[in-house]
C-alpha cells in the first residue's frame, strides 16, 4: 500500500543490521517498521536538540543587534547633548556603519586576558603575613 510519508535510505553497520533484522523477525514486523518506531521514540529529544542548536546559531546575531541598539541610543544621547555632530559622534557613526557592514556567520576570535595563573614574581615572593593587634590592645602595641 502506498504511503504519503517520506522515505529515507539508511546505510548501517552489519552488526546493527543484524540486531534490527533479528528484532523484526521476533516481532513479526519489517525492519523499516522497527527503525521508524526507534526514530519516533527519540524525535522529541532530537527536536529539543535542534531548537538549542538554532538558538545557539542565532545568538551572535541577537547580540550584535542588541549592541547596535545600545550604540544607536548612546549616539542619539550624544547628539542631543552636544547639539552637533562632534568627533565622538562621527566615531560612533563609523562604528555603527562597520557593525552593519560586517558579514554574517563570521566567528570573531575570542580574546582572553591572562591564563589565570599566578605571575612568576608573585610565586617567588609570597606576601608577608600582617601582624594582628591583640583584642583590647592599642594598634601601636
Amino acid at each position: 500500500m502506498p504511503t504519503l510519508k517520506p522515505r529515507v535510505q539508511v546505510t548501517m553497520e552489519p552488526a546493527t543490521h543484524e540486531v534490527i533484522d533479528a528484532l523484526a523477525r521476533l516481532q513479526g514486523r519489517t525492519r523499516g517498521a522497527i527503525i521508524s518506531d526507534l526514530l519516533d521514540s527519540i524525535a522529541p529529544s532530537l527536536a529539543r536538540t535542534v531548537a538549542l542548536l538554532q538558538a545557539a546559531a542565532e545568538a551572535p546575531q541577537d547580540i550584535k543587534r542588541g549592541l547596535k541598539s545600545v550604540v544607536d541610543g548612546l549616539h542619539q544621547e550624544l547628539v542631543q547633548a552636544t547639539g552637533e555632530a562632534s568627533s565622538a559622534s562621527r566615531q560612533i557613526d563609523m562604528l555603527i556603519e562597520s557593525m552593519e557592514g560586517s558579514s554574517d556567520g563570521v566567528d570573531p576570535h575570542v580574546v582572553t586576558r591572562g591564563s589565570g595563573s599566578i605571575p612568576h614574581a608573585e610565586k617567588a615572593h609570597p606576601p608577608k603575613a600582617r601582624k594582628r593587634s591583640k583584642p583590647g590592645g592599642s594598634a601601636n602595641g
